[in-house]
C-alpha cells in the first residue's frame, strides 16, 4: 500500500467486490468495501479513494466505530429530523415506517446496506409478502432514500445504495366518480335519513349534508374542511381562504405551499354556507366552520364517514367501493375538468403543486364524459353547416381531360 492509497478487487464467497485501503487521520490503517460489480469498476472504486483521502487531508477524517443500522436510524430522528422544521404529520410518518426497517434491518451494520443493496431488495419482498400496499412500501423507500442521503453527507457510507433499486409497481387507485344523477339521489337520501332520524340527531344530519356538498362544491380535502374557520369565509365575496388543516387530531398548515389557496365559491355551495352560518351556535371568526354542534370542537372524520356519510350513499342506491371525502374531492375536480374549466384553472382549484396531478382529471373526463368530441365538432364546423346544408363537405371536381 503506497502513501496515497489503493484500490483492491476482492473475489469472495458473495461475488466481486471492489475496496479502497488508505490511512486515516489518526494513522489507523483502513479498508472500506465499496460495493459489489457491475456497479462498481475500478474507475469508480478509484475516484471514491480520491474522494476519502480529500477528506483525510481537509477534514482530519477519522473512520467511524461500526454503526448499527439501528444506532443510525436514532441518530438520524433525533439528531437531524427536529433541525428540519418539519410538520409534525410528516415526522409521524418517518416514525411509521422506521418502525418497519428498524425491525427489519436491526443490527446489521450500516455499511453492509450500502454494500449489499439486495438487502433492501429482501425488504421490499418481505413487505409485499405481508401485505403493504405498493404506496406504503414506496414511502417507506422514500424515507430510507432520505436518511441515506444524509448518511453519505455524514460521511458514514460511500454511496446511497436506494437509488438503484427496483421499486413496486404502483397501480392506479380506482377512484370513483358520482354522475349527476347520483349527486342529486345522495342530495335527496341525506334529507330522507334527516326527517326520519330523531329530534337530536337531525342537525347531525344536516351538518354531514352541508359538508359533503361543500367538498363537491369546492373540491378541498377533508383535513382542509375540518380546520376551516369562519374568518376565512367571505360570504359576501363568495370566496373562502384555504390556510390551515385538521389532521391525525391536531391544527397544521395545508400539504404544501400550493395548497394555500383562495378557493371561489359557486352560488349553489355560497348559499349552502350562508344557510349553514345562520343555523350554527359557533359563528365566531375563531370558530370552526365545521365543528361538533354542541361544543364547537373538531369532528370525528371517521365517525362523520361511517355514522353518517355511508348510510346516505346507501340510500341513495350507491353501494360500489366509495372512500369518503377522498372519492367526493375525486369527483368534484373530474367534473370541473369536463365542465370545459382549463386544467391550470382545475390545479390552482385543487391545490396541486405539480400539473402532472392534475391530469388524472381531466384523463378521467374524457372518459367518464362522453360528448366531448361532438362538442368540438359542432364548433369547429358550425359556421360551414349554417351555410352549406348537409352537404358540408367540399368534394373535388371530376376531370374531364386527361393532363398532357
Amino acid at each position: 500500500m503506497t502513501r496515497e492509497g489503493s484500490v483492491i478487487r476482492y473475489k469472495g464467497r458473495r461475488g466481486i467486490v471492489w475496496r479502497i485501503r488508505y490511512i486515516d487521520a489518526s494513522g489507523r490503517r483502513v479498508i472500506e468495501t465499496c460495493g459489489p460489480e457491475p456497479g462498481w469498476t475500478r474507475k469508480r472504486a478509484e475516484r471514491a479513494l480520491r474522494n476519502r483521502l480529500t477528506d483525510v487531508e481537509r477534514e482530519g477524517y477519522e473512520k467511524p466505530d461500526r454503526l448499527t443500522f439501528s444506532e443510525f436510524a436514532d441518530r438520524w430522528f433525533i439528531d437531524h429530523l427536529p433541525a428540519r422544521n418539519l410538520k409534525p404529520t410528516t415526522v409521524e410518518t418517518y416514525g411509521f415506517a422506521l418502525a418497519h426497517m428498524v425491525g427489519f434491518f436491526g443490527d446489521s451494520p450500516l455499511t453492509e446496506l450500502a454494500q449489499h443493496p439486495a438487502l433492501i431488495d429482501r425488504y421490499v419482498a418481505a413487505k409485499v409478502r405481508q401485505g403493504l400496499a405498493p404506496k406504503t412500501i414506496n414511502n417507506h423507500l422514500l424515507t430510507l432514500n432520505v436518511m441515506l442521503k444524509q448518511a453519505v453527507r455524514w460521511k458514514l457510507i460511500h454511496v446511497n445504495p436506494v437509488a438503484d433499486v427496483e421499486r413496486p409497481r404502483l397501480q392506479d387507485s380506482d377512484s370513483q366518480v358520482l354522475s349527476e344523477s347520483e349527486i342529486s339521489r345522495l342530495w335527496a337520501a341525506y334529507g330522507q335519513l334527516e326527517h326520519e332520524a330523531p329530534g337530536s340527531q337531525r342537525g347531525w344530519w344536516r351538518l354531514a349534508r352541508t359538508i359533503t356538498f361543500v367538498c363537491l362544491g369546492t373540491a378541498m380535502r377533508r383535513g382542509e374542511l375540518l380546520g376551516l374557520r369562519w374568518r376565512d369565509v367571505q360570504l359576501l365575496e363568495g370566496l373562502v381562504q384555504v390556510r390551515e388543516a385538521f389532521v391525525r387530531g391536531r391544527f397544521t398548515t395545508p400539504k404544501s405551499r400550493a395548497s394555500r389557496r383562495l378557493v371561489e365559491l359557486g352560488s349553489r355551495t355560497q348559499e349552502l354556507l350562508t344557510e349553514h352560518w345562520q343555523t350554527s351556535a359557533h359563528t365566531g371568526d375563531d370558530d370552526l366552520v365545521f365543528g361538533h354542534p354542541d361544543t364547537g370542537g373538531p369532528l370525528d372524520p371517521s365517525r362523520l364517514s361511517r355514522q353518517y356519510l355511508r348510510p346516505a350513499l346507501r340510500r341513495a342506491g350507491i353501494d360500489r367501493p366509495f372512500r369518503p371525502f377522498h372519492d367526493l374531492r375525486h369527483t368534484a375536480l373530474t367534473h370541473e375538468a369536463a365542465a370545459g374549466n382549463p386544467q391550470v384553472y382545475v390545479q390552482l382549484r385543487a391545490g396541486h403543486s405539480q400539473g402532472a396531478m392534475t391530469e388524472k382529471y381531466i384523463h378521467a373526463a374524457q372518459v367518464l364524459f362522453p360528448g366531448a368530441a361532438q362538442r368540438g365538432e359542432d364548433r369547429i364546423f358550425g359556421a360551414l353547416a349554417r351555410t352549406t346544408g348537409d352537404d358540408a363537405v367540399a368534394r373535388p371536381e371530376r376531370k374531364t381531360e386527361p393532363d398532357v
